[in-house]
């Protein structure tokens, strides 16, 4: 072989680390053999009489030239003027590797993106984006950020290389630097090569279970499971991380942002990781309320076998259930997260500003809950061609939003199948039943007259039934049925009596008949010792005394709903008071309904050496609902004051339990993630607290109108200023809208 043949080689060999290029060339009746070891430019080597030039030019783009070697201890410098080579000889030429500690001092000179390339070995740390192969690599002198990588050609994203390094590998980048945001980064890493790294896990340390086993265990239970990837889950950037893992006993939910690029839907895989339970930190009381345990999962992984194979997941094992019933289950009692069922489903998109939702409602057409989505909905486009469907959807809870005023479940498709769903006319009469009518049955007990509206005719065009007829009756008087104007009944209750009356549902459509008896107790309410609103606000903190009995009993009006909260202005004559309650309490109120409720008084506020904050009551429950649509109270509003006082309201004083009533112009603030309201008055800007201004909507109609306002001065969130809730507005003609956001 020619000496330029080889040198050739060795220059095609500037990428090759690790695996050693090497070639043979005879010289005087002498072996030769060439070896590169970190990549190299060779732009000239001569060979005369057994003697070796060394390249002209002994750098690389600032690269340090490390110099030449021979033996393998690279110990002895080769001296290319003097040495002559005898016998067999291996030459290294080799390039200076730098520490990470190294290469943070170099970004620390780079506002832009360097010129030079440098070669750093490190072990990843994590990928950051497994699209575009943004990592985090660390050695023993620092860690640093690379802000993608390619192949070792520079061409190739880290997400088209055939095989790619992964968290726990040690890697060779030839690379960029440069400081972003203040921060020392590697902007374009090629992977020169990688070494894989043995997981540092014992699988000995793992229980071999069923899938359903798994989600049995303790938590923290070390468990191997196998399983086909059914569904990958993304965050905002769409980079997965994580999957659902199902076998032909059950499903779970898998959580590693490592492991999940590293699968693919189809895929049977083996993970050995830790048993779970995952809360955000922050909605763990809220949780503990409800008794949820958390979403059940697996994590903390390694990825122990995957065929890469393409497989359908189990389905045999999958229960028929409903979204109502999937919705409707009690998690103090069964725990039913990362659990897969068959349900018949509406599919129904829904644009937001900058987002949009996708909900699953069950057959009414009402019955639902939406997906859970890091990435504002772009995860689930795909669930576009089923907008407006009745589908076959393999469906789960993956999660609950834990709120104060309930948990709200977060559901992930599985799967969907359009497969031209007919509504079996057979199942109408229980269909009615229980969609229509058994939910006006969840109170049992009465202690006003409820004036309950009922059906009698119930229509579904989607489903195919039209004029079933639903009528009731009472096994006594206390309890009469009226016929209302359209196609209900309202039932009445004398509240003066105090029995037991049942109540008997008849539903029939052409051949079918089905009857139901429900059991209704009217109360009496000499049972309750109450106290007024403003006894209420008086009331001792329950956050100041959180293990004696602070449980208060008050009786007010249900005023105005609250706004970013769920709840409501429970009022009287005298005064009102905020109150916190859960969901499905919430169900059961209606504006100008006269309510008994019990709850704790507290302070809402996160540091008590700051402000004021806000006065409320928390965990509020209904323990009586006497109806009555009353007027709402306003006798103690303060009418004497402008926008120009609210605004100077001082926040360590409590005007929390204050309405004023003002004359201002309503302003919307438009950008392009983000809407709110504002109110005018002269150079008066006051803004009012929300999330965003469709929480205000009845307000929407009158921007840029001047109009009279109820205001409620808030602090919920520890801040050194009030921002207004808006309890109504009063239009010229002395008509009021109220706000009745948690109500609709």
């Amino acid at each position: 072989m020619k000496l330029k043949t080889l040198l050739a080689s060795l220059v095609l060999a500037i990428f090759s680390v690790f695996v050693l290029a090497s070639c043979e060339n005879k010289t005087d009746g002498y072996n030769v053999i060439f070896e590169v070891n970190g990549g190299s430019q060779i732009e000239s080597i001569v060979s005369t009489d057994g003697k070796v030039t060394e390249p002209t030019t002994p750098t690389k783009d600032g690269y340090a030239f490390g110099g030449w070697f021979k033996d393998e201890a690279l110990t002895d410098d080769f001296d290319f003027a003097n040495d002559t080579i005898s016998g067999d000889t291996t030459l290294y030429a080799s390039w200076r590797y730098y520490t990470v500690a190294e290469l943070i001092e170099k970004a620390s000179f780079y506002e832009e993106t360097s010129k030079e390339r440098f070669y750093v070995e490190a072990t990843i740390v994590s990928i950051d984006n497994p699209t575009y192969g943004e990592m985090t690599i660390s050695d023993d002198t620092g860690k640093i950020s690379v802000y993608g990588t390619y192949g070792a050609d520079g061409e190739d994203r880290y997400s088209e290389l055939e095989e790619k390094p992964v968290a726990g590998d040690l890697v060779l980048l030839y690379a960029n630097v440069h400081t972003f945001n203040g921060e020392p980064e590697i902007n374009s890493g090629w992977i020169i090569s990688f070494e894989k790294q043995e997981p540092t896990f014992d699988l000995a340390d793992y229980e071999e279970l069923t899938i359903s086993e798994a989600r049995t265990k303790e938590v923290d239970s070390k468990v191997l499971v196998s399983g086909v990837v059914a569904k990958l889950t993304y965050n905002t950037n769409l980079n997965p991380i994580g999957f659902i893992l199902v076998d032909d006993t059950a499903s779970i939910y898998v959580y590693d942002s490592q492991i999940a690029p590293q699968v693919e839907e189809g895929n049977q895989v083996q993970i050995a990781g830790t048993r779970d339970n995952w809360i955000l930190a922050d909605e763990q009381s809220s949780a503990d309320k409800f008794g949820y345990d958390g979403c059940i999962q697996i994590a903390s992984c390694y990825l122990v076998e995957n065929d890469n194979g393409e497989h359908e997941f189990a389905k045999d094992w999958i229960e028929t259930s409903t979204v109502k019933k999937m919705l409707n289950t009690d998690v103090s009692e069964e725990n039913i997260t990362t659990t897969i069922y068959k349900v018949n489903a509406l599919v129904k998109e829904k644009p937001g500003t900058g987002f949009t939702n996708f909900y699953f409602y069950d057959i009414d057409e009402t019955t639902g809950s939406y997906t859970y989505s890091q990435a504002s909905g772009n995860d689930f486009t795909w669930l576009r061609e089923f907008d407006g469907k009745i589908c076959t959807v393999y469906l789960m809870v993956l999660n609950y939003k834990s709120e104060t005023s309930g948990l709200i479940p977060r559901l992930l498709p599985i799967a969907v199948y359009d497969e031209g769903y007919e509504f079996d006319l057979n199942e109408t009469t229980q269909t009615v039943l229980d969609y229509y009518v058994a939910d006006n049955f969840k109170v049992d007990t009465y202690y006003a007259n409820p004036n309950l509206s009922l059906p009698s005719v119930v229509n579904n065009a989607t489903l195919g039934f039209e004029g079933v007829k639903v009528s009731y009756t009472a096994s006594d008087s206390a309890i009469t049925f009226v016929p209302g104007e359209d196609d209900n009944v309202f039932m009445n209750i004398d509240a003066s009596a105090s029995k037991d009356v049942t109540v008997t549902v008849t539903i029939t459509y052409n051949d079918q008949t089905l009857t139901k008896e429900y059991v209704i107790h009217i109360g009496s309410l000499e049972d309750f010792d109450y106290i007024s609103v403003t006894e209420a606000i008086n009331s001792p903190l329950y956050d100041a005394n959180p293990e004696q009995e602070t449980e208060i009993v008050v009786r007010g009006i249900v005023g105005p709903s609250l706004v970013n909260r769920s709840g409501f202005y429970l009022m009287d004559d005298e005064a009102l008071i905020a109150v916190i309650t859960d969901d499905a309490t919430l169900a059961t109120v209606n504006l100008g309904d006269e309510v008994i409720l019990s709850g704790h008084r507290e302070q809402f506020r996160k540091d008590t050496t700051k402000v004021h904050g806000q006065t409320c009551i928390v965990d509020a429950e209904v323990l009586v609902n006497l109806y009555g649509d009353n007027e709402i109270p306003t006798s103690y509003f303060i009418t004497d004051k402008d926008l120009a006082y609210l605004y100077d309201l001082d926040p360590n004083e409590d005007h929390s339990t204050e309405v004023y009533i003002v004359t201002a112009t309503i302003n919307l603030i438009e950008d392009k993630y983000y809407t709110s309201i504002s109110l005018i008055d002269g150079d008066i800007e006051y803004n009012l607290y929300m999330a965003n201004s469709n929480q205000y909507s009845f307000l929407l109609p009158y921007v840029n109108q001047e109009v009279t306002l109820a205001i409620a001065p808030c602090n919920w969130n520890d801040k050194n200023f009030y921002r207004g809730c808006v309890l109504y507005i009063q239009l010229a003609d002395g008509t009021r809208i109220y706000n009745t956001l948690n109500f609709d």
